[in-house]
C-alpha cells in the first residue's frame, strides 16, 4: 500500500512535467479580428496654426511657339553645283559685268536669304545699274537675255535710235512681305529671295530716259517702248506687273523668276 500511495503521489508531479498541448490550428479562410487601435489623442486646435502656409501656385509655363517646319525657303532655293557654274559661265558668255557674294541671310526672317547671290553691275556690256543689284544668278541671266533680244532692239525703234545705256533700279533685294498685288501681305516678296529685280527707269546714250509710269493711249513710240518690252518680259519671267496692275507698281516694272505650278505667269 505504502508503494502504492508514494506511485500516487508522484503521479501529479509528473502530470505537470509533461508539454502544453500544442495550440489548435485555425480552419482554412478564418482570421482572427484585427486587435482593436487605442484610442488616438484629441488633436490640438492650436497645431493647425504652427503649420507653414502652403507653397503659393506657379504658374504654368509660358506656351513655346512651335518650330517652323522645314528648311528656310531661300535654302530650297540654292542651286546645285552645276546650275550655279553653268549660270555665272552663261552671264560671263553675254559679257555681263558682276561679282560672286557671301551668302545673305536676316536674322529676324529665316526664310529671307540668297545662297548664293552675285553683285550685279551691267547684265550686258554699256547697260549698266546703277549701285550694282544683288541678286540670284537666274534673275540675272533672264534679265540680261531679255534685254539683249527685246530691249535694245525696241529703244533702236526710238526717235534718233539711243543707245540704251542703263537701268535706273527699284527695289532689288530685300526682306518684305509681298505689296499689292498676288498674296499682298500674307506671303514674302520674290524680292526677299533675290529672284526679282524692278526697273524705275530706262536711260539712253543721249540723256534721255524713259520713266516707268502709267501711259494710256498717248500714241507716242514712248508709250510703245513701254509696251513692248513689258510684253516681251513675260517670255522670260514669270511674273511682270506694271503701271496699271495696281498702285504699288505705278511706278515701275516688276520682274520676277517665281516658280508656279505648270509653268503658270502672271504678267499684268
Amino acid at each position: 500500500m505504502r508503494g502504492l500511495a508514494l506511485v500516487l503521489l508522484a503521479l501529479p508531479g509528473l502530470a505537470l512535467a509533461q508539454d502544453a498541448p500544442a495550440p489548435r490550428p485555425e480552419p482554412p479562410g478564418e482570421h482572427r479580428p484585427a486587435p482593436r487601435p487605442q484610442d488616438a489623442p484629441a488633436a490640438d486646435p492650436t497645431a493647425a496654426s504652427a503649420l507653414p502656409d502652403p507653397a503659393p501656385e506657379q504658374p504654368e509655363p509660358a506656351t513655346q511657339p512651335p518650330e517652323p517646319a522645314g528648311p528656310p525657303v531661300h535654302t530650297t532655293l540654292r542651286e546645285s553645283d552645276f546650275d550655279y557654274a553653268a549660270c555665272l559661265m552663261e552671264l560671263m558668255l553675254l559679257g555681263a559685268d558682276f561679282d560672286e557674294q557671301a551668302p545673305i541671310a536676316d536674322a529676324e526672317q529665316r526664310d529671307c536669304g540668297i545662297d548664293r547671290p552675285i553683285l550685279l553691275r551691267a547684265p550686258l556690256p554699256g547697260i549698266e545699274i546703277a549701285g550694282g543689284a544683288p541678286m540670284r544668278c537666274d534673275t540675272a541671266r533672264q534679265l540680261a537675255h531679255w534685254l539683249r533680244d527685246f530691249v535694245r532692239p525696241a529703244a533702236a525703234r526710238l526717235p534718233g535710235q539711243p543707245r540704251l545705256t542703263g537701268l535706273e533700279p527699284g527695289t532689288t533685294y530685300q526682306c518684305r512681305a509681298t505689296v499689292g498685288g498676288e498674296g499682298a501681305g500674307g506671303k514674302l516678296s520674290e524680292h526677299a529671295f533675290g529672284n526679282a529685280f524692278d526697273i524705275a527707269a530706262f536711260r539712253f546714250e543721249d540723256g534721255s530716259r524713259i520713266a516707268v509710269e502709267p501711259r494710256t493711249d498717248s500714241g507716242d513710240l514712248q508709250e510703245a517702248f513701254q509696251r513692248a518690252v513689258r510684253g516681251a518680259a513675260c517670255l522670260h519671267f514669270t511674273t511682270v506687273l506694271g503701271p496699271g496692275a495696281n498702285a504699288a507698281h505705278d511706278d515701275h516694272l516688276h520682274l520676277d523668276i517665281k516658280a508656279r505650278r505648270g509653268g503658270w505667269r502672271l504678267c499684268q
